[in-house]
């Protein structure tokens, strides 16, 4: 242990709601010194995103946080194909999910973890340097620190990834594109009392899926390829003839043009964490990090739901006189019960579409299973 370095208890580093939660919870009912850094160069990109209810009944903390931040109700899916002719839709008497802005869900995080007493900082610089039997060194912008254990929820520099033991890159095929042009207001789209959001499956016969969500301030055009296929069609074009298709259904009461300087892109790892460690040396990896985006590019509910169980099994190991050994249920928890909600539909969609636009059942089926992660076979 360096000189004059301060002895903690858990680091948690990232900007994404899955950090500040899990920072929360470490400091919820306990005295562990927690603090929270964000890692230099990391920016977050707001957007609109579908928000799980699901969410809010994971942890009694989480609860107050639907009050946190201002949220479209919506009440489930239409699916919309190329053709206009064909389309099929999935309604719930009750809310399916909430689209809020990505911003804001940050910022309700953020507060919960001010609220328990987590120790924040924005270093201009951040450097993991040793780890040993009893902790790692770490400079965090001009003060050295101690911790226990890491919180990784961001991406580090190649040399400190290695130094952790993470990979050096995600399995080919894991990472999608995900990407979406945000515009101000609604005035495009007519918003019922009881919205849908419109989706489609296959997008110009790629498998390809596409998303308009319906915020309060926005409307969200968005889509989802794998990175190599992003390659081959721009996603500047997919988005153009989504809103084309979107348009011809009459979803879209004015034609849209999609111009560069309006898209934006993420490479996401969809599902990553079902090829992916998530524990490192002395290090539990959480959301981005770990790859815990669904098969259906949810963001925000199964992300945080790794940093409650991250944060849970934390809690006892640092108790643990080797730690490295008691964070290995970190692992086991999550992938008996949040690995079979990343998978999302696993069946062959191409065969599956035809049955999805003639049966109402299948319909729903494939509608709940992107909304909950249940089954399209049962």
């Amino acid at each position: 242990m360096a000189k004059n370095a301060a002895q903690i208890d858990v680091l948690v580093l990232g900007e994404h709601p899955a950090a500040y939660l899990a920072a929360a919870l470490l400091r919820h009912k306990s005295k562990y010194r927690v603090v929270h850094s964000t890692i230099p160069g990391e920016q977050f990109t707001d957007r609109l995103v579908m928000v799980n209810p699901m969410l809010f009944g994971l942890h009694p903390l989480l609860g107050p946080v639907r009050r946190k931040f201002e949220a479209r109700p919506v009440y489930g899916l239409q699916f919309y194909a190329d053709d206009p002719n064909i389309r099929s839709e999935y309604r719930s008497k009750s809310t399916v999910a909430c689209v809020g802005q990505y911003k804001d869900v940050r910022l309700a995080m953020e507060t919960l973890a001010d609220g328990q007493g987590v120790e924040f900082t924005s270093p201009s610089q951040l450097q993991i340097h040793r780890l040993n039997e009893h902790g790692l060194e770490v400079t965090v912008g001009s003060q050295k620190l101690f911790p226990k254990a890491l919180v990784l929820a961001g991406r580090l520099p190649d040399h400190q990834e290695r130094l952790l033991g993470l990979p050096d890159e995600w399995e080919r095929g894991i990472v999608h594109r995900y990407s979406f042009c945000m515009i101000r207001g609604t005035r495009l789209i007519d918003i019922n009392s009881r919205p849908l959001v419109p989706m489609s499956l296959d997008l110009r016969g790629l498998l390809c899926w596409a998303w308009l969500l319906p915020g309060l301030r926005h409307t969200q055009l968005a889509l989802e390829q794998p990175l190599n296929l992003a390659q081959q069609h721009k996603p500047i074009d997919l988005l153009n003839h989504w809103a084309q298709v979107l348009h011809r259904n009459g979803v879209l009461k004015t034609p849209l043009t999609i111009t560069p300087e309006m898209v934006q892109s993420l490479d996401l790892p969809m599902g990553g964490a079902l090829a992916h460690e998530g524990v490192a040396n002395r290090t539990l990896l959480v959301g981005p990090a770990g790859g815990f985006y669904s098969a259906c590019a949810e963001d925000i509910y199964p992300n945080c739901w790794s940093a409650i169980y991250a944060a849970d099994v934390l809690k006892k190991a640092i108790k643990e006189e080797h730690l490295q050994d008691a964070i290995q249920p970190y692992r086991h928890q999550w992938r008996t019960t949040l690995g079979d909600y990343l998978r999302g539909p696993q069946q062959n969609l191409r065969f599956l579409l035809p049955l999805v636009y003639r049966n109402q059942i299948m319909t729903n089926r494939l509608a709940e299973a992107i909304l909950t992660g249940e089954s399209v076979v049962r």
